[in-house]
């Protein structure tokens, strides 16, 4: 199967392997697009000066094809699939800027913060099986390997990109599930405002669902390459907020490092647009 998104409003697509190479509109914004050969997070090839399909009728690509599904695992597929078209909105897109400044985020936070160092230990010591050593070493390679991308152009392999979604997972939820549960426990919070920390733990939990069923993978890892300025203007970024929130303001390492985190992964795209010239990449449909 070839999954691949349309350029212009981010649906996905799937179709079968010798689909490639054909014309078809989009199912959701009618643009015209050509199926690429390969592969996953690849977007498809425009053709702008080709009139668009009448809105007001049906359209069914002629490209579509949905299989007959003949076991459990194609019918869990072809859920989750369907999950992802209707919540595509919510799934989130990590690339290496972000993952960069997530792993540079964390490293801080361990070296700076004595009760982020007190927690995980007592997490290792309570652990009576491998588990934990399991966790800690897909965090430590996710680490490793969105350090070593971000100055290297070779093509992420998909096992690099589950390590590295992982990681982005279980530390996006993790900060979230325990800096809401923080909040509850230790502070006065008015009836109105009670609303932050159930959110940040119910965002937890449901990207650890999403992660579970297959709704989020590893496409959702992007293949952009990040330049040196992004990452430069991202790094200077992230150490004010950083040591706003850990030294200024001493926040929990859970909340300072959610705080980070939203700058993270809403950062490169406000970047490109308002900085345009600050990104190498090219867009397919000139490579084309």
């Amino acid at each position: 199967m070839i999954r691949f998104k349309c350029i212009y409003c981010g649906q996905r697509i799937t179709v079968q392997d010798q689909s490639w190479g054909k014309k078809g509109h989009c199912p959701t914004c009618r643009h015209l697009l050509v199926i690429p050969k390969s592969t996953k997070g690849r977007p498809a090839i425009s053709f702008d000066k080709e009139p668009m399909p009448d809105r007001s009728k049906p359209y069914i690509p002629a490209w579509e094809h949905v299989p007959e599904w003949r076991g459990e695992q194609e019918q869990a597929d072809a859920l989750a699939e369907l999950c992802k078209e209707k919540a595509g909105w919510f799934i989130p897109v990590y690339d290496e800027l972000s993952l960069f400044l997530m792993s540079i985020t964390l490293i801080l936070l361990y070296v700076t913060n004595t009760s982020m160092q007190e927690q995980i230990y007592k997490w290792i010591a309570r652990s009576h099986d491998d588990r934990a050593f399991i966790v800690i070493a897909i965090l430590l390679g996710g680490m490793a390997l969105s350090i070593y991308h971000v100055f290297t152009t070779r093509e992420k392999t998909d096992i690099e990109k589950w390590i590295m979604l992982l990681f982005a997972v279980l530390t996006n939820a993790g900060a979230g599930i325990i800096s809401g549960w923080y909040v509850l426990h230790t502070s006065r919070i008015q009836d109105w405002q009670i609303i932050f920390p159930i959110w940040n733990a119910i965002n937890g939990a449901l990207l650890l669902l999403m992660l579970r069923f297959r709704i989020i993978d590893e496409e959702c890892i992007s293949d952009r390459d990040a330049t040196i300025k992004e990452v430069a203007i991202g790094l200077i970024a992230v150490l004010v907020i950083f040591i706003f929130c850990n030294n200024i303001f001493e926040l929990h390492w859970a909340i300072t490092y959610s705080i980070c985190i939203i700058y993270t992964t809403s950062f490169d795209r406000g970047l490109q647009s308002v900085f345009p010239g600050l990104t190498s990449q090219k867009d397919e449909q000139s490579e084309a």
